[in-house]
């Protein structure tokens, strides 16, 4: 009973440093702008994601194969009538790096990352929100971590039709 008793208590422990190690290691902060305050419908916007990295880590662009290896930062957006992707999602300040073992290619960012979105106001409430992944990966021990979260647009102020 006693031997039972000590194996359940560590495996609660052992969840619960696990727990508290995944809430406490945050590799990568996103945030996200856009580039205009004031617009009119059927104006373009540039939405952008900027990415803050602790000293140590990188992580990978969006802009190469995903047949290479590690896999690319993806941001996906959620279709809605009130707005309209324009062109690709464009990484901004990418490094590029040969890998002898995978024989590729591939672009990531360290220290800071950002990548733009452009985008077509079709109404004058949008509703721009999605989601992105992305694996960052420590330059000290080649420990990676994959991340994942939400985002949403808020505060884009579109003037009433006429103005």
């Amino acid at each position: 009973m006693i031997v039972k008793l000590k194996y359940i208590i560590s495996c609660i422990g052992l969840l619960v440093s696990m727990d508290v190690f995944a809430q406490t290691f945050p590799a990568a902060k996103w945030s996200y702008t856009f580039s205009a305050g004031k617009i009119n419908v059927g104006d373009s916007v540039d939405l952008v994601f900027h990415v803050e990295l602790d000293k140590t880590w990188y992580i990978y662009s969006n802009n190469f194969a995903k047949d290479v290896g590690p896999p690319p930062t993806e941001i996906n957006f959620e279709p809605h009538k009130s707005y309209r992707l324009v062109g690709k999602l464009t990484p901004l300040d990418a490094k590029e790096k040969y890998d002898d073992i995978l024989d590729a290619t591939y672009r990531y960012m360290d220290k800071k990352a950002a990548f733009r979105q452009k985008v077509r106001i079709l109404s004058e409430h949008p509703v721009i929100k999605g989601d992105y992944t992305y694996l960052a990966c420590s330059i000290v021990d080649g420990r990676c971590m994959p991340g994942d979260g939400n985002f949403e647009f808020t505060g884009i102020t579109v003037l009433p039709r006429g103005n």
